[in-house]
């Protein structure tokens, strides 16, 4: 009897162990069938973190990763003008922009496994047509005359900075020692002194000595060779009013070039016109006379014969040297003027022939780009060595010119800020939209890779700049500003 009962509970107690034995079997059988490894996504193509990626409209960006335990991969929906498309036999995904594209966009990556678990990389965008927004800045630089062709630096409005904004985009370089930009109708004119030979016959691998690109996205759009353009000796500056009048200065005078055409014409009475950029306003260019017989020289599209405009024959400071000029503006011409040691800075109307002089107390120093002064509305800036002054113009007729002596400003001293400001290199600028001054100074001509770009709020600051960038430049030969829309 109490065998029969020991065999029933060993009975018992073996179905019950094979019941827990199964259940916690079968339990461990679901736990493998719902745990799946986690999601791994990795990007393989190295981006900035701190800036967007920035993509050429029109070509394919191939964006690469790596991915583990992945069922599907997608991205977001992005604006009209892009497209992202996954490529997961390729562990890429394929990124373009159109040039009409929006600037920006936000790229969300999504990878899912199995279970519809997620990993999510999130990448901003940017498309490089946005060249001719008017907060952003160009530098062109001449380069190293026997070693390398200009580029074109870039300075976005948001501070990210473009080495050489024009090799990114098209993947060739500029001519070689880059001098002068033009902007007209959508289109950018850009001006090198060799092209793709240098002085001593050295060639070089460039887009040559005239180069129009697109102005939104600085695509090439026409390019003019050395031999293309044989007629010029060693040109420097460049305006253009439409693809059928576009004035370069060189060694002998200024020539109208017909894109259309490749035809060079002369303009008849600007010989020997000097090393400095023009002035284009009312459809018309003008540069000046040098020398003591001088004015301003009047370009018009209407004929190949310039005007000469005297200066009026009294003046408080006489003109016998003209540094410099530009547009002011309520249609005059900025002039900065030398005469008897006296410098002056004059506002000139080319109609009524009215001058206003107000004298300053330095020769504003003079690059050989030609540019000896920077203005914004009546506040003009200029330099004596690294010493920046600005003079707040007064146009108040009851003042006499020696009245500027007063009102120049004593800005700031870049070397006293910075052992490497050895030398400003080829005048200032002034943003037209910020009012903000720019600068480039290098270490010394020896050691030009040395260099920083100064950005300035003088109206907050002397001393602090409000941006400043190192190392970018080679030889700058100036500041450009796409013009208002």
């Amino acid at each position: 009897m109490k065998r029969t009962k020991f065999m029933k509970t060993n009975i018992l107690f073996g179905i019950l162990l094979l019941t827990l034995c199964l259940f916690t079997g079968s339990c461990s059988n679901d736990d493998k069938a719902v745990i799946e490894p986690a999601p791994e996504f990795e990007l393989v193509t190295e981006i900035s973190e701190t800036e967007p990626l920035f993509i050429v409209p029109d070509q394919t960006f191939k964006l690469e990763y790596t991915a583990k335990n992945i069922k599907s991969i997608a991205t977001n929906t992005l604006p009209e003008g892009w497209t992202a498309e996954v490529k997961e036999s390729e562990n890429s995904i394929n990124i373009k922009a159109t040039s009409e594209a929006a600037s920006k966009a936000t790229l969300i990556i999504t990878a899912t496994n199995a279970s519809a678990q997620e990993v999510s990389k999130e990448i901003t965008l940017q498309c490089l047509n946005f060249f001719d927004d008017t907060k952003g800045t160009f530098i062109l630089n001449e380069g190293n005359m026997t070693t390398e062709n200009g580029s074109l630096t870039y300075i976005t409005a948001d501070g990210y900075v473009f080495d050489d904004a024009y090799k990114t985009v098209n993947g060739t370089e500029l001519g070689n020692v880059a001098q002068d930009m033009a902007f007209c109708d959508g289109k950018i004119y850009i001006i090198t002194q060799n092209g793709d030979e240098n002085a001593v016959g050295t060639k070089f691998e460039n887009d040559g000595m005239l180069i129009v690109v697109n102005a939104k996205t600085l695509k090439k759009e026409m390019a003019f060779s050395r031999s293309d353009l044989s007629t010029l000796d060693w040109p420097t500056h460049i305006a253009a009013l439409d693809a059928e009048h576009v004035y370069i200065r060189d060694n002998k005078g200024v020539y109208r070039l017909n894109t259309n055409t490749k035809e060079l014409t002369f303009v008849s009475g600007t010989d020997n016109a000097p090393k400095s950029r023009f002035v284009t306003m009312n459809g018309k260019v003008y540069t000046y006379k040098a020398g003591t017989l001088n004015g301003i020289i009047e370009i018009s599209p209407e004929n190949d014969n310039a005007t000469k405009i005297n200066f009026p024959y009294r003046v408080e400071i006489s003109i016998n040297e003209v540094l410099g000029i530009q547009a002011a503006e309520n249609g005059d011409i900025w002039v900065m003027s030398f005469g008897f040691g006296k410098s002056a800075m004059n506002k000139f109307n080319v109609e009524s022939k009215k001058i206003i002089q107000r004298q300053i107390n330095v020769k504003p120093s003079v690059g050989s780009s030609g540019v000896a002064f920077a203005s914004y509305d009546n506040n003009i800036y200029y330099a004596d060595g690294t010493t920046i002054y600005r003079l707040k113009f007064d146009e108040d007729e009851s003042l006499n010119a020696a009245s500027g002596l007063d009102a120049e400003e004593t800005l700031t001293d870049l070397s006293a800020i910075d052992n490497n400001a050895g030398l400003l290199y080829n005048g200032l600028g002034v943003h037209p939209v910020t009012g903000n001054v720019y600068i480039n100074t290098i270490k010394s001509f020896a050691q030009y890779t040395q260099n920083t770009i100064w950005s300035f709020d003088f109206n907050n600051s002397a001393e602090n700049p409000a941006a400043k960038y190192e190392n970018y430049t080679n030889f700058p030969a100036g500041f450009f500003f796409a013009p208002g829309k």
